[in-house]
């Protein structure tokens, strides 16, 4: 299968508050295929997140890819230009993340902030941007025009992180990042969005890195298991990485 993905010994290190780097990832390779689903299992704290960020260059600038490649379809992402890599967020590949606050701005309207990225990314009308923005808030059920005008707070937290997949795929993406989108929800919002985000990929045909600590969440899900370890303490015999 050719791969939409390539992931290469990635090595990212963090510099910390005392000016030392230390080592997040080290020497990480996958590779996800177009429409392929792939489960990325580690426990909290191995770099899951980071692996995350680093294949939409959104690293802090505390982070610093020290060696490696990303390359998605033509493109070496870690060295493309800012104007390409803008037109592939969120038109190409997407990312639904664990906390919908992160990805909400909370004095604006959802079904606005859905319909910008629309805009973003599409020529057309204002309209044309709202009516996208109305039927993929239909296609995580959350079709009520009452939910268009409400702003993040006046949602519950299963509505929030439907208006975050929303967002996410508004604009068809061939390649989504589900970074523990279930996580922070009970047990039974969490089973609701789960079989939401498992019925979007199917019928939208998507390729799916789907993060997550719980291996659970994977069974009959995922094509392919990718396991993160626990990064090493630093100690003698693990030094800080200066």
């Amino acid at each position: 299968m050719e791969s939409l993905l390539q992931v290469q010994n990635l090595t990212v290190h963090y510099c910390g508050r005392d000016g030392v780097e230390r080592r997040v990832l080290h020497d990480l390779s996958l590779e996800i295929g177009p429409g392929e689903t792939v489960g990325l299992l580690g426990p909290s704290g191995c770099g899951k997140t980071t692996l995350a960020l680093a294949l939409l260059r959104l690293l802090p600038r505390t982070a610093r890819v020290v060696s490696g490649s990303i390359r998605f379809r033509e493109h070496d992402i870690l060295h493309i230009d800012q104007r390409t890599l803008q037109r592939i967020r969120g038109a190409e590949t997407s990312i639904i993340f664990q906390e919908p606050a992160s990805s909400l701005n909370p004095v604006m309207r959802v079904g606005d902030q859905i319909a910008e990225v629309v805009r973003a990314h599409t020529k057309g009308s204002r309209r044309s941007w709202q009516r996208a923005a109305e039927s993929v808030l239909a296609e995580v059920h959350l079709g009520d025009a009452r939910i268009y005008t409400a702003y993040p707070h006046q949602l519950s937290a299963g509505q929030r992180q439907r208006i975050a997949i929303a967002q996410a795929l508004v604009c068809k993406p061939d390649f989504l990042i589900a970074d523990e989108p279930t996580s922070a929800l009970d047990n039974t919002t969490q089973a609701e969005i789960l079989e939401l985000v498992k019925n979007l990929k199917q019928r939208l045909q998507i390729a799916l890195l789907f993060i997550t600590h719980n291996p659970a969440l994977l069974t009959g899900f995922a094509d392919r298991l990718s396991v993160m370890k626990a990064k090493e303490p630093a100690g003698p015999g693990n030094p800080p990485l200066c």
